[in-house]
């Protein structure tokens, strides 16, 4: 009986898997592994810090970050009281995962340049993560590319392959693995 019971659920994960090349524009359709990461240029991991963030085709500090729109975080193994270079490289994405997690806050909401003030009220939003595991056997400090962005729970969504080429810019440029065969073009 219990196998019975389970067709429904394979029928509807098998349902969810998506066939043919990938949606640059869909947000359901993830980054496949296998995906080259080619960085153009040094980057400089401040001081105390395992990460820089970049948005917009450029670095920014995570206090000018626009958490509403999508940004990605290249991020190391290691916090280090000096500054991280890392230097121009080939990375493999390895592995691509999604995650959603649920943020509360109360008192003082901070947006822009203005704070609102919430009474008794815990206003919430997503993280919608997108996290590619990289190697480089020449950096192997470098661990992962996180992009993301903050929505509101119902209406959010993960950052598509295109927003994530538009937040890279010309500091990195992504290359797909070649298309299977069988696969619709």
């Amino acid at each position: 009986m219990r196998i019975i019971a389970l067709i429904p659920l394979c029928l509807l994960l098998s349902a969810c898997q998506t066939t043919g090349p990938l949606d640059e524009n869909s947000p359901f359709h993830v980054l496949p592994s296998g995906s080259r990461l080619v960085l153009k240029q040094e980057l400089t991991i401040p001081s105390r810090s395992a990460h820089v963030t970049l948005q917009g085709g450029r670095v920014v500090s995570d206090n000018d970050v626009n958490w509403y729109h999508p940004n990605c975080r290249l991020e190391v193994n290691d916090v280090r009281d000096t500054t991280q270079t890392v230097t121009a490289d080939e990375f493999l994405v390895r592995r691509v995962r999604q995650e959603a997690q649920t943020v509360e806050r109360t008192g003082l909401m901070k947006t822009g340049s203005y704070s609102l003030r919430i009474n008794g009220e815990t206003p919430s939003f997503y993280i919608f993560r997108t996290i590619l595991d990289l190697r480089s056997e020449r950096q192997p400090q470098v661990r992962w590319l996180t992009c993301q962005q903050w929505d509101h729970p119902a209406l959010g969504r993960h950052v598509s392959t295109r927003e994530i080429r538009q937040t890279l810019g010309e500091i990195f440029m992504l290359y797909l693995p070649p298309a299977a065969p069988g696969d619709r073009q």
